[in-house]
């Protein structure tokens, strides 16, 4: 979730409490730690954490046969330093490790990448809420051994109240481990609204819905261009236990000790799950567990998306899930 596609709605605890678990899929990874540091709070939380790990099942590098088998560990949250409201000095850090489980000449053993980023709201300005984060992050393959794999982000945010339960966010971000045009700033420019069953942002570059399709199901799609894009659906069984699947695409940037320092590590994803979330099991903890299929599993090198060249690809491999969130 991000400052300008997040705002605090009162909603139903059980809604909030099924929500929070849905965001413990792996939406945040290192380089959007930005967003989380400006995203709202609710009243009385001030933790948050989610954490996410799988493995898949032994495969290989299609290239040449090699051994492979694909592990993933993603330890994210946010701390907020003072309570001014629903926009609050916040902390926020996120730390993925992907092992390769590969002996390949072709890709490194594994991939590391560690961000922290500091939240602060300006203020109000008439109808305008202004605030800016700043951050830096490490993503390569050697964890702190490589000046190349330094990055920074910064993003300045905009708010105003259309009514009707509807804002305009405006946001400038840098990202310098961003997938596409790392080393410029990109505007941002979304519509929010929000009413009871329905939120959704509308804009560029992020689309986000939540629909309560039925009483008892819930729909999600959000699309981010190049980094990520997620659709679930969410069925409730029980209290406090739900069914759901979902489909996510992902792609992430590393670069790597032996490359030139203006190229980089392109790692995409896809998969397929479904699973049960367990809602609520003690106060605000929430549990995930799922299995799923992960394909299209590619590797490629290059400055930015616009220029990739094909490293390599890992075959189609069967994988377990577990997440775990909390918040207080």
């Amino acid at each position: 979730m991000k400052f300008a596609a997040a705002f605090y709605r009162p909603v139903s605890w059980s809604l909030a409490i099924l929500l929070a678990a849905a965001a413990a899929t792996g939406i945040c990874r290192a380089g959007d730690t930005q967003y989380l540091a400006q995203d709202a709070w609710a009243p009385g939380e001030n933790v948050q954490s989610l954490n996410e790990g799988f493995i898949e099942n032994k495969s290989w590098v299609r290239n040449d046969s090699s051994p492979a088998q694909i592990s993933m560990l993603d330890f994210s949250g946010r701390l907020r330093l003072a309570d001014t409201g629903r926009y609050s000095p916040t902390v926020a850090y996120d730390s993925t490790y992907i092992g390769l489980g590969t002996s390949t000449a072709l890709l490194p053993r594994q991939l590391n990448d560690e961000a922290v980023s500091l939240g602060i709201p300006i203020g109000q300005f008439g109808q305008w809420g202004l605030g800016v984060a700043i951050g830096a992050g490490y993503a390569g393959n050697s964890p702190f051994n490589d000046p190349s794999a330094i990055y920074g982000m910064a993003r300045i945010t905009a708010q105003h109240d259309l009514g009707k339960n509807t804002e305009l966010d405006l946001a400038l971000d840098y990202s310098g481990n961003r997938q596409f045009m790392p080393d410029v700033p990109l505007p941002s420019v979304e519509v929010q609204h929000q009413q009871k069953g329905l939120e959704y942002a509308f804009g560029f570059p992020y689309e986000d819905i939540d629909w309560n399709a039925l009483p008892r199901l819930w729909l999600k799609i959000n699309y981010f261009p190049i980094d990520a894009g997620t659709a679930e659906a969410d069925y409730t069984i029980l209290h406090g236990v739900a069914a759901y699947t979902e489909f996510e695409s992902g792609s992430w940037a590393f670069h790597v000790s032996s490359y030139q320092s203006d190229q980089r590590l392109f790692f995409t994803q896809c998969r397929v799950q479904a699973g049960v979330k367990l809602i609520a099991l003690h106060r605000h903890v929430n549990i995930n567990i799922g299995a799923g299929y992960a394909f299209n599993q590619a590797f490629s090198q290059g400055f930015d998306a616009r220029d990739e060249q094909a490293v390599a690809q890992i075959a189609n491999a069967a994988y377990v899930m577990l997440s775990v969130d909390a918040s207080f």
